[in-house]
C-alpha cells in the first residue's frame, strides 16, 4: 500500500497486489522497489509551508525541506530524496519533542532503535541527517539548535561496517554470460563498465529526475520519459574515434573526469555495440535509457543465475575494480585517480582485497630478510 498522503497528493499506484505463493525474499524485493518508486515520484513534491510547531524537531526538519535558501535545494534530486527518507524516520521517531529537550542518551537510545529495526547503515543514515538539520537550524540562529549541535558533536556513533564484499574477474565473467543468456547483453555492458574502469553505476545507466516546472522549463534537448529527465549516464558523445571515453563523474557533479583509453579493455569491446547516438546502455525493452529500480531488479535475477551470493551488489563491482588494481601492484596514486577520488582514505575504503596485499607484503619482508641474512 502506497503512502496516503502521497496519494492524495496524486501517487497513481494505491495498491498492488503481490501473488501469494512469492516466497519471502521475492516479497521483500518487490516490496523495496515499489517503495523507492514511490519515493522518487514523491522527490518533486514537498510540503507548500512549515506548518511544525515551532522549535520542535519537526519544525526544524521541515525548514531544512522547505526553505528557499536551505542547502537542502543545492543538491541533486536523488540527494534531497535521500535527505527526505531519513527526515520522515526523524519526525516519526520524536517530530513532537521540542530542540531544547532532546538530550544525548535520547538520540543515543534513538540510534540503538533504529539499528535495530532497520540495520545499522540506516541508523548512521539517520544520526547524520540529524545532524544537516540541526546544522541548518543553527544557520536559522536558534538558540536550542546551537545548543543541540554542540551536543551532537560531542555524542559519537559507530561507524557502519565497511563493506567487505567485492566480485572477482571470474564472477564478472559469469554474470555477463548470464546476462546474454537471459538476453540482457545491456547488463553485460553495464557490468563490465563498471568493473574494468572503476566507474559508478549511475555514471554508466544514468539516472531519471522530476525536475520542477522551472528547471524543466530550462532544460533543452534532454532525454525525457513524460515529466521524467534523464541525466548522468554515459553517452557516445564521451567516447572519441580513437576510443577514449571521458566521463564527467556525478559524485563531484562534474569537477572530475573519468578517463580511459578502451583499447586497453578488451572485456569491455567485446560487450560494446556499434558506435551509435546518445546513451550507451539502453534498456533492451523500453528502448530508453534503465530505470534505476528495474535495473536494480533485473540484475538480481541475473547476478542469481550467474551464481553471485545476495550479499553481493552491483555496487561493489567499482570496489572490485579497486582491490584487483591493487592486488597486481599498481601505484596507489594511479589507483587513486582512476577511481577519480580526491583522496587517498576514499579510495583505500574501496580497497577489499587484503589478504592477497598482505601476503605479497609477507613474502616481499621475507625476501628482505633473506637478503640480509645472506648479505
Amino acid at each position: 500500500m502506497a503512502d496516503e498522503k502521497l496519494v492524495a497528493k496524486g501517487y497513481p499506484t494505491k495498491t498492488v497486489r503481490i501473488p501469494s505463493d512469492m516466497p519471502p525474499e521475492g516479497i521483500a524485493a518487490r516490496c523495496q522497489i515499489l517503495q523507492q518508486e514511490m519515493l522518487e515520484w514523491a522527490g518533486g513534491f514537498a510540503p507548500s509551508k512549515n506548518s511544525a510547531v515551532p522549535g520542535t524537531l519537526e519544525w526544524v526538519c521541515r525548514a531544512f525541506e522547505t526553505d528557499t535558501d536551505s542547502p537542502y535545494h543545492d543538491r541533486r534530486q536523488a540527494t534531497r530524496v535521500f535527505y527526505s527518507k531519513y527526515i520522515r524516520t526523524l519526525v516519526d521517531t520524536a517530530g513532537h519533542m521540542h530542540l531544547a529537550n532532546i538530550l544525548g542518551r535520547d538520540v543515543r537510545r534513538w540510534h540503538k532503535d533504529w539499528s535495530a529495526s532497520t540495520g545499522e547503515r540506516s541508523a548512521y543514515a539517520c544520526i547524520q541527517t540529524l545532524r544537516r538539520v540541526v546544522s541548518y537550524g543553527c544557520e536559522l540562529r536558534n538558540a536550542d539548535a546551537i545548543e543541540l549541535a554542540a551536543v551532537l558533536e560531542r555524542t559519537e556513533f559507530p561507524m557502519p561496517r565497511k563493506r567487505k564484499h567485492r566480485p572477482t574477474f571470474e564472477q564478472i565473467v559469469a554474470l555477463r554470460r548470464a546476462a546474454h543468456a537471459a538476453d540482457r547483453p545491456s547488463i553485460a555492458l553495464a557490468v563490465a563498465l563498471q568493473f574494468e574502469l572503476g566507474l559508478r553505476q549511475k555514471d554508466v545507466i544514468g539516472e531519471w529526475v522530476r525536475p520542477t516546472p522551472a528547471e524543466r522549463a530550462a532544460i533543452t534537448g534532454a532525454i525525457t520519459d513524460g515529466v521524467w529527465v534523464w541525466q548522468w549516464g554515459l553517452t557516445w558523445n564521451h567516447i572519441n574515434a580513437e576510443q577514449l571515453l571521458e566521463k564527467p563523474t556525478s559524485k563531484s557533479n562534474g569537477r572530475e573526469v573519468a578517463a580511459h583509453d578502451l583499447r586497453l579493455h578488451p572485456e569491455i569491446l567485446a560487450e560494446l555495440p556499434a558506435r551509435g547516438v546518445g546513451p550507451v546502455v539502453i534498456d533492451e525493452r523500453s528502448k530508453l535509457p534503465w530505470k534505476a529500480t528495474h535495473f536494480s531488479h533485473t540484475f538480481r535475477k541475473i547476478a542469481r543465475a550467474a551464481g553471485w551470493p545476495d550479499d553481493l551488489w552491483n555496487m561493489d563491482s567499482r570496489a572490485g575494480a579497486v582491490s584487483e588494481a591493487f592486488e597486481a601492484g599498481a601505484d596507489a596514486t594511479d589507483v587513486m585517480r582512476t577511481a577519480t577520488h580526491t583522496q587517498m582514505s576514499t579510495t583505500m575504503i574501496y580497497n577489499r582485497g587484503g589478504v592477497v596485499q598482505s601476503s605479497r607484503v609477507a613474502e616481499l619482508r621475507a625476501a628482505r630478510r633473506k637478503g640480509r641474512e645472506q648479505g
